[in-house]
C-alpha cells in the first residue's frame, strides 16, 4: 500500500527530518566538529612513506586502537556512543560530510516466497526506519524513502513511501491471501496452502558491524508481529558475500557507497546485471523498469537523465527490490596530534576510499603540531580484504586497499566534484556512425607521458585499450554495465586511445575510463576468476607480486588476520609538484 508524500506523510517526514538535521548541525558546530576548508589541498604526494593497516574487526578494539594512538583515524563512525566518545577526546578532529550512501534491506526475488510483491510490501510497512534511526543512531542518520540519497541532485522527493504500520502490513498480507493460521501466529502461503517457510536476514556479525546486526534483528522482530517467520542470521562477512554472489539468500542488510551519477540504478536493478557476482543482487527482472533504466543509461543530457531517474525511482518504490533504510553522513575522527592534511570531499568524507586527496595530502606532525614529510602512519582496516584482484573485488574493505594502489584517468574535485584531468591530460567527446543512420558516442583519451606502473614499466594508451578489451571479451560481471556498449577501442598512437560506443549516452565518458589492468601482467592471465595477483610473484622483480598499479602506494605485505602494509610507490607520477 503506497501513499503519496503529500499531506499527512509530508508532515511526518518534516517532523522526522527536523530533529535529525538539528542533530547533524549541532554535531558539525560542536567542539572540533567543523567543516575543514579544502583550499589547502595539493594534487601531488603522497607525503608519508608507509601505511600499515592493522586488521581490527572488533569495533571496540578499533576504538581502543584510536585512543591509544595505534590508528590515526577512527573512520566511518555510526554508533552514537562512538561518536560521543570521539567528540569527548581532545585530540580528535571530527569530520562530517553528507554522503552518497544507502543502507538497505535486499530481497531475493528469484525464488519464493519473496518473489511475491505483497510480501515485500508488507515487510516494508513492518520496517520502522524512525525507530531504527532513533534507537541505534540517536538521529545521526538520514531516513531514506527513495533509492537515491537526499544529497544527490537526482533525488526524487515525490516518490511514494511505505509508512511504518503493522496494521497496514497485516492488511497487505490479508488482501493478498496470506491468512493467519489457527494459532494466529503464522501466515499461510496461498500458493501452497502451507505455513510460510522461515525467511532469514543475513547481516555481518555483532563483532564486525553491531548496528547492522541489531538492525536485522529489529526488522525480524517487527515482521514476526504480523505473522511472518523472519529470523536474523549474523555471519562472517566474507562467507556472506560468497552467498550473495550466487543468490543463496532470502534477505540481507548491507550498504552501498554510491557514485555521484544515478547510473548505479541501472547497475543495481537492470535485468542484464542479474548475473553471478553481478550488482543486481535482488534479481529483479521487470521490462517496464528495464525500459526506463535504458532511458537513464542512454540519456543524451542531464535533463533526460533526470526524467528517467525520477521514473525509475517510482517503479522501484512499487516493486520494492530493496527497502531503503537510511543514508549516513560520513563521520571520521582523525588524531590531530599525529596527522594533518586530511581533506573533506563532498559526498564521500575525509577518510573514504573514493577520496584520493586525503591519501596524497595527509602528513605526520611533530610534537609542536608542525607538518613533517615521510615516516609511517597506521590506518586501521575493519575487515579482512578477501580478494585483491582488481577485476573481481567487490567489498569496501578490498577497495580500502586497492584504491591506494591504483590511479585513474580522471578524478573529482574535492569541493565541486567536477571531473579533472589526471592520468589523462585531456579528452575529446564526439560521435560516430556504428551503422548508417545510427549515432554512437566516442571518447578519446590523451594519456600523460612519463607515467609508470609500480614495477617501472611504462603506462600507455595500450594499457587502456587492453583493460577495455579484456573486461569486455571476458564479460567480467563487475564491469558489464561499463563495457556492454563499447564497440571497440582504437589505439591511435602510444599515448592516445579512442573508445567507440554503439550508442549515445551522457554517461559513456565515465564508462570509457577503464585503465587498471597492466597489459604486461594480465596478457597471460587466462583464468581471471582464479587469478590472485597479490599472491603470485612478479615475473622479473624479486620480492614483488603481480599486484601492479599506477597509484601512490605499493602493497608490500599482507598477513591475513594481522595487517596490510603499503609503501610509497617510487615510480608514482605525482610524487613532486609540477606534474
Amino acid at each position: 500500500m503506497l501513499r503519496s508524500p503529500r499531506g499527512g506523510r509530508e508532515m511526518k517526514t518534516r517532523k522526522l527530518l527536523f530533529p535529525v538535521l538539528i542533530m547533524l548541525l549541532a554535531l558539525m558546530s560542536c567542539g572540533t566538529m567543523m567543516a575543514q576548508s579544502t583550499s589547502g589541498w595539493e594534487p601531488w604526494g603522497p607525503r608519508v612513506d608507509e601505511i600499515i593497516m592493522p586488521i581490527i574487526k572488533n569495533s571496540d578494539a578499533r576504538r581502543i586502537a584510536f585512543e591509544r594512538g595505534e590508528s590515526i583515524v577512527w573512520s566511518g563512525l555510526t554508533k552514537p556512543t562512538d561518536i560521543d566518545q570521539a567528540k569527548s577526546l581532545g585530540y580528535a578532529d571530527m569530520r562530517m560530510t553528507l554522503g552518497f550512501h544507502m543502507f538497505y534491506l535486499c530481497f531475493n526475488m528469484r525464488r519464493g516466497p519473496l518473489d511475491a510483491q505483497p510480501l515485500r510490501q508488507a515487510i516494508a510497512h513492518a520496517t520502522d526506519r524512525d525507530n531504527i534511526i532513533r534507537t541505534l543512531f540517536k538521529g545521526y542518520m538520514l531516513p531514506m524513502s527513495s533509492f537515491v540519497p537526499q544529497v544527490s541532485p537526482f533525488y526524487n522527493k515525490t516518490v511514494p513511501f511505505y509508512e511504518f504500520s503493522l496494521k497496514k502490513a497485516a492488511e497487505v498480507l490479508d488482501n493478498a491471501g496470506y491468512k493467519l493460521d489457527a494459532t494466529g501466529k503464522n501466515r499461510i502461503d496461498p500458493k501452497t496452502g502451507k505455513p510460510l517457510p522461515d525467511m532469514k536476514i543475513f547481516t555481518p556479525t555483532y563483532e564486525v558491524a553491531p548496528t547492522s546486526a541489531e538492525l536485522g534483528k529489529m526488522i525480524a522482530d517487527s515482521c514476526q508481529k504480523v505473522g511472518l517467520p523472519v529470523k536474523p542470521e549474523p555471519m562472517d562477512f566474507n562467507v556472506m558475500l560468497d552467498k550473495l554472489d550466487i543468490g543463496e539468500f532470502d534477505m540481507f542488510c548491507l550498504a552501498w557507497g554510491l557514485s555521484k551519477n544515478p547510473t548505479f540504478l541501472h547497475s543495481f536493478f537492470h535485468s542484464s546485471m542479474d548475473v553471478e557476482a553481478g550488482y543486481n543482487k535482488p534479481g529483479i527482472r521487470n521490462p517496464e523498469l528495464d525500459k526506463v533504466l535504458d532511458e537513464l543509461y542512454y540519456a543524451a543530457d542531464l535533463k533526460a537523465a533526470q526524467v528517467a531517474s525520477d521514473k525509475a525511482q517510482l517503479i522501484l518504490a512499487r516493486e520494492m527490490p530493496y527497502v531503503p533504510l537510511y543514508s549516513r553522513p560520513y563521520i571520521d575522527a582523525f588524531n590531530k596530534t599525529q596527522v594533518t592534511g586530511y581533506i573533506d570531499m563532498g559526498g564521500f568524507g575525509a577518510a573514504h576510499y573514493n577520496n584520493p586527496w586525503t591519501l596524497l595530502n595527509i602528513r605526520r606532525v611533530d610534537r609542536f603540531g608542525k607538518a613533517i614529510e615521510g615516516g609511517t602512519i597506521r590506518w586501521s582496516l575493519s575487515e579482512e580484504p578477501k580478494n585483491l584482484n582488481p577485476a573481481t573485488s567487490s567489498s569496501a574493505y578490498e577497495q580500502e586497499v586497492l584504491s591506494k594502489v591504483f590511479d585513474s584517468l580522471t578524478v573529482s574535485h574535492p569541493d565541486t566534484l567536477d571531473d579533472m584531468p589526471w592520468m589523462a591530460e585531456k579528452w575529446d567527446i564526439g560521435t560516430w556512425e556504428p551503422e548508417p543512420g545510427k549515432k554512437g558516442t566516442t571518447v578519446t583519451w590523451y594519456v600523460r607521458k612519463g607515467i609508470k606502473w609500480s614495477d617501472g614499466m611504462p603506462f600507455t594508451a595500450e594499457d587502456v585499450k587492453f583493460t577495455i578489451d579484456y573486461l569486455k571479451d571476458n564479460e567480467i560481471p563487475r564491469y558489464l554495465d561499463a563495457t556492454m556498449d563499447i564497440a571497440k577501442a582504437e589505439l591511435i598512437n602510444k599515448y592516445t586511445v579512442k573508445v567507440y560506443f554503439s550508442s549515445v549516452s551522457y554517461w559513456h565518458f565515465y564508462n570509457a575510463g577503464l585503465s587498471f589492468l597492466a597489459k604486461h601482467i594480465w596478457k597471460d592471465v587466462t583464468d581471471w576468476k582464479a587469478f590472485q595477483p597479490w599472491l603470485e610473484p612478479h615475473p622479473t622483480i624479486k620480492g614483488y607480486t603481480k599486484l601492479v598499479g599506477t597509484g601512490p602506494f605499493i602493497m608490500k605485505e599482507y598477513r591475513p588476520g594481522e595487517f596490510v602494509r603499503l609503501v610509497k610507490n617510487p615510480n608514482y607520477w605525482r610524487l613532486k609538484p609540477g606534474k
